[in-house]
């Protein structure tokens, strides 16, 4: 249950800075994982149950969970909660379903997405609670504004679930060994340049076919021509940083097909 790239798997921190919806096989995949990781009984270790929860979870949710501080305990009940709702349909009306828990399950949902308050089912939309409802690693964007509803919190990633897969490929050859900060920058840079600026929750500006290579081939090729034209306005450095990094993604998509 990795997310991967059409090549070569993809690094620790594309994985954290990209999500995936799931498919249709995700929640039987999902829901057969966890029936194996019950069938390890009760002498496993903690070793052992941390392998067994990252196998039904996911790496990346377990890699955040590690650098969150979320217990193993905590990880277990979350992943009992989506074995819950998985077999019961719950995705169907996540609020719904979310608004049956205990307070320990809700905890668990809670500590387990890194939010900072209780959780309010009532104030939820219908896509932060099913963001809710799915581990680390995965989402869905319903109403497709390119911002992800996680409970009450809103997040951006890129690239694009709906990209094409020439592009995700290009993009996570030019940021493969790049440090986190730097490729979250130029993620958001692309991603506002996608969907247009986000002011009070609503889109602002040009938004391009998030679907069509072409769109980012424009968005790169604009960007470019912009750092030409605004040379002897930027900060030290930033020139080179942003022209050695946009040409090489340009130089890979112009042989994508």
């Amino acid at each position: 249950m990795d997310i991967r790239n059409v090549g070569t798997p993809i690094t620790a921190s594309q994985r954290r800075s990209y999500r995936e919806t799931p498919d249709s096989s995700f929640y039987a995949a999902y829901q057969a994982a966890f029936q194996a990781q019950q069938g390890k009984g009760r002498d496993a270790t903690t070793a052992d149950e941390a392998r067994a929860l990252a196998d039904v979870l996911g790496t990346t949710h377990r890699e955040l969970s590690a650098m969150r501080g979320v217990s193993t305990e905590s990880q277990a009940t979350y992943a009992s909660v989506l074995n819950k709702a998985y077999s019961a349909g719950g995705l169907g009306n996540a609020r719904q379903f979310l608004a049956t828990l205990s307070a320990l399950e809700m905890d668990a949902v809670r500590q387990n997405h890194c939010l900072a308050g209780p959780i309010d089912t009532a104030s939820l939309s219908e896509e932060g609670a099913a963001n809710l409802l799915l581990p680390e690693g995965y989402s869905v964007d319903l109403n497709r504004d390119g911002i992800d509803e996680v409970g009450a919190a809103r997040t951006a990633h890129f690239p694009p679930r709906d990209a094409p897969d020439a592009f995700k490929e290009a993009w996570f050859q030019a940021t493969a060994g790049m440090d986190e900060g730097s490729m979250m920058t130029y993620g958001l840079m692309m991603h506002d340049a996608v969907y247009g600026m986000q002011i009070d929750g609503q889109s602002q500006g040009s938004r391009y076919a998030v679907d069509s290579l072409d769109s980012y081939r424009q968005i790169i090729s604009d960007y470019l021509a912009s750092l030409e034209a605004n040379k002897g306005f930027l900060a030290d450095g930033q020139y080179a940083r942003d022209k050695d990094f946009f040409t090489r993604l340009q130089a890979l998509l112009a042989a994508a097909r």
